[in-house]
């Protein structure tokens, strides 16, 4: 099953993020390394997880939403839990 690596900015000054987090949270797995990006592992297609992440949030805000083979990376500063969720899944 794929992970989808989910960047976002949401750009209205004081938006609330609670409906994108339980959006991302809902799939399988995942893990929330740096504040606004996710791990999100997924049966569904990285453009099919964007369009599921559009309907949760505004029309001016930015999402990238890219496959991660997990082939090469890198930590630091991240915490051990996301470290050892990425050795899992990634």
């Amino acid at each position: 099953m794929p992970v989808h690596w989910v960047n976002y900015d949401l750009n209205k000054t004081g938006q609330d993020y609670t409906r994108l987090i339980e959006y991302l949270k809902s799939h399988q797995s995942w893990a929330k390394p740096l504040k606004s990006s996710f791990f999100v592992k997924t049966s569904l297609t990285a453009g099919q997880l964007r369009d599921g992440v559009q309907k949760h949030i505004d029309t001016n805000d930015d999402v990238v939403v890219v496959t991660v083979t997990g082939a090469f990376w890198a930590t630091y500063g991240i915490s051990s839990e996301v470290t050892e969720w990425m050795k899992k899944n990634l």
